[in-house]
C-alpha cells in the first residue's frame, strides 16, 4: 500500500484504497466462479457510491435496508431492468414506504408473517414476476464479537421461526432469507449452510431461491474460502435451489483509512494524551459499541514502542477515547496518524455530535494519487437539525 500521498491531504478523511477493493472483489469473483452464486453488495455496511464501479463487473446487484438505500443502489449501481438486482428488507415497511421502495426494488424481503399477509398482494400488483421472500431466523447463535449483533439472539425480533413456516405461508413466498452471521469465519459459514439444509428441507422444497445473507468473512486471511464453495456447491446440488449471498463489510475489509491528524498532547500522570480532528464516537463509533481497537499504521500495543499515548477525540465526551497505542517517535502536534479497515460502518454510521464536522471523502488510486470526492460543511451539519 502507498501511503505517501495520505500525508499531505485535509484531515479528518474517510479514504478507499482501489487496489484493496479490487483484491476483494477477486475473492467474490472466486466464489462466484466455483459455485455459481448470486453476490449481493449490502450497503448498509458500505455505501461509498463513487467507487461502484469497481463492483459492478463482478458483483450482481446491492441490498437495502430500506427505501434510501435501495434508491442509491438502483440509482448507482443498477436496478429493475438493468442486469442488477436491487433487494430491500426492512424489520416493518409502512404501506408508503413500500409503495416507493417498488419503484427500485423487485425483491423484497419480509421481516414477518404478518407484514407477507398484508403487503405480499401490494407487492404482486406492483411487479407480477417480482420475488417475495421471507427472512427465517434458524435460532442457531453463531456470532462471537458481540450479543449486539446475533441475530439469533434469545428473543431477536428478526426473521420467524421454523413452527411459523406453515404451508399457507410457503405458498405466498418465492425466497427464504437466512441472515444470521457477522464477521464469521468459514467454520461458522459451513455450520450455518448445514443447519439450513437439515433444519428447513421440508420449507426449500417448496420456493426457488435462497438468500444465505451476509457476514461471511471471505476476504479475512483467516477465512477457508474453499470451505465456503464445497458447502454452498454441495446445499446447491442436494437441494437444487439457485443460492445468493449478500455480505458488505467483508468487501470493504482493510480496504481504506481513516486519515486523522494530531491537535494537541495533553500530560497527565496516568499517561499522556494525545487529541486528535477525529473521534471514535462521531467517526468510528464501533469502536464504542462493539467494543475494537482500530490498528494505526506504524504503531503498537500500549508500551510495546516507546512512546505511549492515549488517543481522544474532539468531542466533550470523557469516554471518546480511542485507545492507547506506542509509537517509535514522540507524537507532535500536526503528527499524521492513519487508522486502517474504516470503510465498513464507519462512513455509514457517522454523526455530527457536537457540531463535528463530517471527515473528507477521498480515493487512493492504485498510482498512489489521491482524489478528494467530497468535503461536508456547515450547512450539513445544519440541515439535519431543523
Amino acid at each position: 500500500m502507498q501511503h505517501k500521498a495520505l500525508q499531505g491531504i485535509t484531515t479528518p478523511a474517510y479514504v478507499a484504497d482501489i487496489a484493496a477493493l479490487k483484491r476483494n472483489m477477486a475473492v467474490a469473483k472466486t466464489v462466484k466462479e466455483r459455485t455459481g452464486v448470486k453476490i449481493l453488495l449490502a450497503t448498509k455496511a458500505f455505501s461509498m457510491f463513487s467507487v461502484f464501479d469497481v463492483f459492478k463487473d463482478t458483483l450482481d446487484g446491492t441490498t437495502a435496508s430500506g427505501l434510501f438505500e435501495a434508491r442509491m443502489g438502483a440509482t448507482h449501481f443498477g436496478g429493475i431492468g438493468s442486469g442488477k438486482e436491487v433487494h430491500c428488507y426492512s424489520p416493518a415497511y409502512t404501506e408508503d414506504e413500500l409503495r416507493d421502495v417498488l419503484e427500485y426494488s423487485d425483491h423484497i424481503y419480509f421481516n414477518s408473517v404478518s407484514q407477507l399477509k398484508r403487503f405480499a398482494p401490494m407487492v404482486r400488483a406492483r411487479h407480477e414476476n417480482a420475488t417475495i421472500a421471507l427472512r427465517v431466523n434458524p435460532q442457531i447463535s453463531l456470532v462471537k464479537n458481540s450479543s449486539l449483533y446475533d441475530p439469533s439472539a434469545p428473543s431477536s425480533r428478526f426473521g420467524v421461526h421454523k413452527e411459523e413456516l406453515s404451508e399457507d405461508v410457503l405458498a405466498q413466498i418465492d425466497m427464504l432469507h437466512f441472515h444470521n452471521l457477522c464477521e464469521n469465519m468459514a467454520q461458522d459459514s459451513v455450520a450455518l449452510i448445514k443447519h439450513v439444509a437439515s433444519e428447513f428441507a421440508f420449507a426449500i422444497q417448496h420456493v426457488s431461491k435462497i438468500n444465505l445473507g451476509g457476514g461471511h468473512y471471505m476476504t479475512h486471511p483467516d477465512y477457508d474460502l474453499f470451505a465456503l464453495c464445497d458447502a454452498l456447491v454441495a446445499f446447491q446440488k442436494e437441494h437444487n435451489i439457485a443460492v445468493t449471498l449478500e455480505p458488505g463489510g467483508t468487501f470493504a475489509y482493510e480496504a481504506g483509512y481513516l486519515v486523522s491528524t494530531v491537535l494537541d498532547i495533553v500530560e497527565r500522570a496516568g499517561g499522556n494524551h494525545a487529541i486528535l480532528d477525529t473521534s471514535a464516537s462521531t467517526h468510528m463509533p464501533d469502536v464504542l459499541e462493539v467494543p475494537y481497537r482500530p490498528n494505526i499504521i506504524d504503531s503498537g500495543e500500549k508500551g510495546e514502542k516507546p512512546h505511549s499515548y492515549i488517543l481522544g477525540g474532539k468531542t466533550c465526551m470523557t469516554g471518546d477515547v480511542i485507545g492507547e497505542y506506542s509509537f517509535d517517535q514522540k507524537l507532535e502536534i500536526g503528527s499524521r496518524l492513519i487508522f486502517t479497515d474504516m470503510m465498513q460502518y464507519s462512513m455509514v454510521k457517522n454523526t455530527t455530535f457536537n457540531g463535528m464536522p463530517l471527515p473528507d471523502i477521498g480515493i487512493l488510486h492504485e498510482d498512489g494519487s489521491y482524489e478528494l470526492v467530497k468535503s461536508f460543511g456547515y450547512d450539513d451539519f445544519l440541515n439535519r437539525l431543523s
